[in-house]
């Protein structure tokens, strides 16, 4: 009998601790777990993708390389070509004009509308009366020749002569020409009346290098700056 009560007592004490237990652990508060160290931001590096890397440039916009190297070859060469042609007729109308000799394939004809020999021995063919217009022709095809080089075009740039320095001034020259040349036409065909078939073929050869310079600067753009210029104009 006293052992049925201690196994009962036992039992009671058991359930007791069992409920009390539970009890502790409802009313105990969740633990949470707190990082030891601050969380570190990882940052992901920029990629280019390939085809971002490697899109040309807009389509009818050169872009800087082409603009460095100026005109393709033909360009170059066919200015060239133009320049020698022009400087050769003015060597032979110098000549002619010193020399008083009739210009070769001439006509000479006063009543018709080509007569050379009327162009080149007429009051406008001196400037102020002192220098023969023969004379600038050839003095401004004699440094047309170099300018409308290839070595030229392709000029890089040396010291304070920048590639842009010499595409001014070959564009301003051609221009220069150009006005001079529109005069001779008003002055051969309102003053003098007569046309010389040498002239017109110097104005002909002036007007297309004239045309080619205001293609190769509205496309290409006048040269690269040298590199001290472009220092002077970022300081400043």
């Amino acid at each position: 009998m006293a052992n049925s009560k201690s196994k009962a007592r036992a039992q009671a004490q058991q359930r007791a601790r069992a409920q009390a237990k539970k009890a502790a652990a409802r009313t105990a508060p969740p633990v949470r777990a707190t990082p030891t160290s601050p969380a570190r931001s990882v940052s992901r590096p920029v990629t280019v993708t390939a085809t971002a890397a490697a899109s040309p440039p807009d389509a009818g916009e050169p872009d800087e390389a082409a603009i460095a190297e100026g005109p393709p070859s033909w360009f170059q060469w066919t200015t060239l070509v133009l320049a020698l042609l022009g400087l050769g007729i003015s060597i032979y109308e110098t000549y002619a004009h010193y020399t008083g000799n009739k210009l070769a394939g001439c006509s000479a004809n006063p009543h018709g509308t080509f007569d050379c020999t009327a162009v080149i021995t007429s009051s406008q063919s001196m400037v102020f009366n002192v220098i023969p217009v023969a004379i600038l022709g050839l003095a401004f095809y004699v440094a047309a020749v170099p300018l409308f080089s290839p070595w030229c075009w392709r000029f890089a740039g040396r010291g304070r002569v920048s590639q842009q320095l010499v595409g001014r001034l070959r564009l301003a020259s051609i221009i220069i020409g150009m006005g001079f040349v529109v005069y001779l036409i008003y002055a051969e065909v309102y003053q003098i009346g007569q046309v010389c078939e040498y002239c017109t073929g110097v104005h002909i050869v002036t007007f297309l290098l004239f045309c080619m310079t205001l293609v190769a600067a509205a496309w290409w753009g006048l040269g690269q700056r040298s590199v001290p210029e472009a220092k002077r104009d970022a300081t400043s």
